[in-house]
């Protein structure tokens, strides 16, 4: 009896277990099921791909997307490959709010999910938050990305990161890390890395020319010699008379035998607008070497800036402007004039005097610098106009490129 008794019991306790065992498998599956199914929800919202053509991404939506990976995803989903897509886009978005999560997120994905899509990417992201804090450390996490990746925005990510290693953000940076950060523009120009080059080399390149009283890479001393003018000058050594003025503050009716002033050593330059960044860069034509660049605003959709290549035909302080708009003849005293200090007019290369009415001006509204707001032209604050036309010649090149 005892026997048929603990037998029935141990039946049971296995029924029991089963049944258990049952549940929460379905449990388990149940759980699997909503977190697919979330972070398929969250990837719609944040990518938005069934929106109307010409629409913008709805903002609310993004952040409802982000709320559920952080809520859902990420704490239920353990090592599913997903996760790691959940976390590199939300830490992605919070970088600059919550950095220290974003990093947090960033070291999963670099120890938990090596065969990741995106294991290379946070791996150089890492770097970039290591970069104030363990320099050595960043060091060697842009090397593991070079040596892995064959993705060139990320080889270029590493290369710049490198670089910001031993670059000192209080100083000027060497001539050969100058020349490092001009490798990274010549091959990865349409990188993120890139803009980042750049941006360093504009601020010491604006230091060395416009600041730094002595010779340097950029400027050249130049012994005045009997009967010389800024424009033969300028035209010696390829650049204006505006520049010459500008950097040593003299006119051609101050100028004496022997005197001693800088003139620039670039020689021709190209200056390039890129429409996507709403920027003007200046490059040394004879070698594409990055000089300087300039924010600008750009064509409204109705006046889109007309992409291709052009040349410098018409510079002109203050000139009257038929507005394209109403038709109107608009003058410097105008209160609507809408050309600023400066105009430097564009034509095609193959007809230069052509007038296409396209050119690169001054503002009265600087607010619209950084937006497609203008009749076509590309706009600069009055204060960049103005160096610009110091810094490019007639016949100099501009190409206009998405």
């Amino acid at each position: 009896m005892a026997s048929r008794l603990l037998a029935g019991c141990l039946a049971l306790l296995l029924f029991l277990t089963l049944i258990g065992g049952g549940v929460l498998y379905f449990l388990q599956y149940q759980q699997k099921v909503a977190v697919d199914q979330a972070h398929t929800r969250a990837l719609e919202l944040y990518h938005q791909t069934k929106r109307p053509k010409n629409t913008d991404i709805d903002p609310a939506k993004r952040a409802e997307a982000l709320a559920v990976w952080r809520n859902e995803v990420i704490p239920k989903g353990g090592r599913k490959p997903f996760v790691a897509e959940a976390l590199y886009l939300v830490a992605q978005n919070i970088a600059e709010t919550e950095p220290d999560t974003a990093r947090d997120y960033y070291q999963r994905i670099v120890n938990e999910f090596p065969e990741s899509d995106r294991h290379g990417e946070a791996t150089a992201k890492l770097a970039g938050f290591r970069l104030r804090t363990n320099p050595e450390e960043a060091k060697t996490l842009y090397s593991k990305v070079l040596d892995a990746s064959g993705d060139q925005n990320l080889k270029a990510e590493a290369l710049w990161g490198m670089i910001r290693v031993e670059d000192n953000p209080e100083e000027t940076p060497s001539a050969e890390i100058r020349e490092r950060y001009q490798e990274i523009i010549v091959q990865y120009p349409d990188s993120e890395a890139a803009g980042k080059a750049r941006e360093r080399l504009n601020a010491v390149h604006r230091q060395m020319i416009f600041e730094d009283p002595n010779p340097n890479e950029f400027k050249k001393v130049h012994i005045i010699s009997k009967g010389e003018n800024l424009l033969k000058i300028a035209n010696a050594y390829e650049t204006t008379v505006y520049i010459i003025e500008m950097l040593n503050g003299v006119s051609s009716t101050s100028l004496r035998q022997n005197q001693q002033i800088l003139v620039p050593t670039w020689g021709k330059v190209l200056a390039v607008v890129d429409k996507s960044d709403y920027e003007l860069r200046v490059y040394r034509d004879s070698d594409k070497h990055f000089l300087i660049q300039y924010k600008v605003g750009i064509g409204e959709k109705e006046w889109k800036t007309k992409r291709g290549e052009y040349i410098i035909t018409n510079k002109q302080k203050h000139p009257p402007w038929p507005d394209p708009k109403t038709g109107k003849m608009l003058k410097y005293e105008d209160p609507e004039y809408p050309l600023g200090e400066r105009w430097l007019g564009l034509s095609p290369p193959n007809n230069p005097n052509a007038r296409t009415g396209l050119g690169i001006h001054g503002t009265n509204q600087p607010e619209t610098i950084g937006t497609s707001s203008s009749a076509g032209c590309v706009r600069l604050t009055n204060e960049d106009v103005i160096e610009a036309f110091a810094v490019l010649r007639e016949k100099s090149r501009v190409i206009i490129q998405e």
